[in-house]
């Protein structure tokens, strides 16, 4: 089912409601616009209750343990595909699997997640199938989906770098899992601004420890060049100097609802993927922090 008419059916009722409130209204008050206007957003509001509570193409998936099996393994594959280049560089195989590890809730979980990564980490791995058979397996929905790329795009940083190798398997995969790759840029930009406000925090921490790299250029001798914890935060949100502390405090709302553990958990995904959302959540409301301190310090 394609992204458009997956959300027409979830809107169902709210169109139905509308076009036929709409329909009557100007046909019974043409003179008169402003009652229609009230009873076509009247109609609005109550067919979108109804989409929320009645409508079966919003109701959280059910999946079977054979679904289940399929997209575990396909989404280990997939990162292990993407993470090919790992084989040139041992220092983000070991920090890919260490992750691999800690989201791991048992022994039999790690080494099945090893497995199914060392499957896609063959040469010559086309990933084509194991997107077909992962879309069929969560019946093409399309937050899954998202969220799949978003876990891929988030390992190729796990190391802080992107080689153009591993942006162009990301993108063959967008485009089999049927994802825009304007979506695709949006990721990797927000998932680099992480990375990069993590290697900031860790490295630097605070205003203090900025100043004092900037005295000592021993930073920048080891290739790390620090930006004030300012930007770096607000790179998180996509934002830059000009915005105000109310699109601050847009973009960290909406952040936080997208990666809510009961809004993932509606929707299927399983809890190694939870797990590694709820730690990006830590490094949001920690950069909304820095920033909010700033705001009401100005």
């Amino acid at each position: 089912m394609s992204d458009v008419v997956m959300q027409v059916a979830k809107r169902a009722y709210t169109l139905i409601f509308v076009i036929i409130t709409a329909f009557i209204s100007c046909y019974f008050m043409i003179d008169t616009p402003m009652p229609a206007i009230i009873l076509v957003g009247v109609a609005w509001i109550l067919g979108a209750t109804l989409d929320k509570k009645y409508n079966p193409a919003n109701k959280r998936p059910e999946y079977t343990e054979e679904q289940k099996r399929v997209f575990n393994a396909s989404k280990f594959i997939l990162a292990g595909y993407i993470s090919h280049n790992s084989r040139a560089k041992p220092n983000q195989l070991e920090k890919i699997l260490k992750t691999l590890d800690d989201l791991a809730d048992s022994e039999e979980d790690k080494a099945f997640f090893e497995e199914q990564f060392n499957i896609g980490r063959t040469v010559g791995f086309d990933p084509t199938d194991t997107c077909v058979k992962l879309r069929a397996a969560i019946n093409d929905d399309e937050v899954y989906r998202h969220r799949l790329l978003e876990f891929l795009v988030y390992v190729v940083f796990i190391d802080g770098v992107m080689t153009i190798e591993e942006k162009n398997r990301l993108s063959r995969v967008a485009e089999r899992m049927a994802i825009p790759l304007f979506k695709l840029e949006k990721y990797i930009r927000q998932n680099k601004a992480i990375s990069e406000f993590e290697n900031f925090i860790s490295t630097l921490g605070t205003r203090q420890k900025y100043a004092e790299a900037q005295i000592t250029t021993s930073s920048y001798n080891r290739g790390y060049v620090p930006h004030d914890e300012i930007s770096n935060s607000l790179e998180v949100f996509g934002l830059t100097k000009k915005a105000s502390i109310n699109d601050v405090r847009s973009a960290y709302l909406k952040m936080m609802k997208k990666y809510h553990p009961d809004r993932l958990a509606s929707r299927g995904l399983s809890p190694d993927m939870i797990k590694l959302y709820s730690e990006k959540t830590k490094v949001i409301q920690k950069a909304y922090e820095i920033l909010k301190k700033y705001y009401e310090s100005r």
